[in-house]
């Protein structure tokens, strides 16, 4: 069965309206987090869907999504630190809460 582009594309923008979704509706900075994880993974989709069906940048996408993993992680890891370093200071990851820690 041959899957034409339109599908990936499709569910790549599903994944990211749920990730939108669950950014927006979240309280939690770790259900944040993981939100913009899924949002960071749909753009990967698409990434490798257009290098896939477009022979010519066909490296360039798989670069770019081997890239955004990278950038992902580190992310994670520095959001996660930030998280647990107010965590230890406050007691709470809500993000209500941040609005007091301005300044």
């Amino acid at each position: 069965m041959n899957l034409d582009a339109s599908v990936f594309v499709g569910i790549a923008l599903i994944l990211f309206l749920i990730g939108f979704a669950g950014f927006i509706k979240s309280q939690s900075a770790v259900r944040m987090l993981i939100a913009i994880e899924l949002m960071i993974n749909s753009a990967n989709i698409n990434f490798a869907i257009f290098a896939l069906y477009n022979d010519s940048t066909f490296v360039l996408g798989h670069v770019a999504v081997i890239i955004s993993i990278a950038l992902a992680a580190a992310e994670a890891a520095v959001g996660l630190g930030i998280i647990l370093s107010v965590y230890r200071n406050h007691g709470t990851v809500d993000a209500t809460d941040f609005v007091e820690f301005k300044g």
